[in-house]
């Protein structure tokens, strides 16, 4: 319409120009109105699908790799926090905000918005809120953990019916199944977001789990002389990307050997 309006003020335009010279001038026939009417809705079916085009190329992908962390602030002033090899995608529309969890963890912390709700996908699982903070973990084929540090999500998962996970629990979900529901305090809460800050906290955790969590942020890997050493258990808060200065640090304190190499770190009995 807007190209027919153009295309008929230029036609009167002609049309006085000519009448000033004298000239005889003619009506444009319906036909030839029609045309541009046609010609204005194709310009406006063509520019329609270059702004679908654009609007679907706001769909964003953010990742990180082994040893990165990286926080990104997204158009609402929401703001995703991607953990070592994490990858997200992101996209927003005029009526929700969506988020899919592929891989990694990552913590979102959601910007209110009482109109768009904010939905996090994750292995089969839906997850809406409006606002608050939540941490999303799925590592390989284990079972994606939820946290809501505040606030409150809906839970979907698969068919089920839905359920609400409030502030301070933490979910494990894995397949159609929902266990492990339990509380988390602060110093929990500080724990399973320390590599936020670059560092890994354990508490009472075994060798075999801690070499485990470096592995996300390390080639270099961590390995035992047998079975009973990493079945140690160890406490302590480490910088996620020296795993040499956390093995040394777990022979110290459990009197053992470490063997450090570019290439493998060995823990054994000293």
């Amino acid at each position: 319409m807007g190209a027919f309006a153009r295309a008929r003020a230029i036609a009167l335009h002609s049309k006085q120009a000519s009448a000033l010279r004298g000239a005889a001038v003619s009506e444009q026939p319906v036909m030839a109105r029609r045309s541009l009417l046609a010609a204005g809705v194709a310009v406006a079916i063509l520019s329609g699908t270059g702004l679908a085009a654009a609007y679907w190329r706001r769909s964003q992908r953010l990742d990180t790799v082994r040893g990165e962390v990286r926080s990104v602030p997204l158009d609402d002033g929401s703001v995703v926090t991607l953990n070592t090899l994490s990858r997200v995608s992101v996209r927003y529309t005029r009526s929700v905000r969506e988020v899919v969890l592929m891989y990694g963890e990552a913590l979102f912390e959601v910007a209110v918005d009482p109109v768009r709700p904010f939905v996090m996908r994750a292995a089969g699982v839906v997850l809406t809120t409006y606002d608050g903070s939540f941490l999303l973990k799925r590592l390989n084929q284990s079972p994606l953990q939820v946290a809501a540090l505040a606030g409150s999500v809906h839970m979907r998962v698969g068919q089920g019916q839905a359920q609400i996970l409030t502030a301070n629990q933490l979910i494990s979900l894995g397949g159609n199944n929902v266990s492990g529901r339990r509380p988390i305090d602060a110093r929990q809460t500080n724990q399973i977001l320390a590599w936020r800050d670059g560092k890994i906290e354990f508490h009472d955790e075994s060798l075999h789990a801690a070499a485990a969590e470096f592995a996300r942020f390390s080639e270099v890997p961590i390995e035992f002389a047998d079975r009973n050493v990493a079945e140690m258990k160890i406490t302590g808060l480490f910088d996620a990307n020296d795993p040499a200065a956390f093995a040394r640090a777990a022979a110290r304190s459990l009197n053992l050997r470490a063997e450090i190499s570019t290439s493998r770190i060995l823990l054994g009995y000293g």
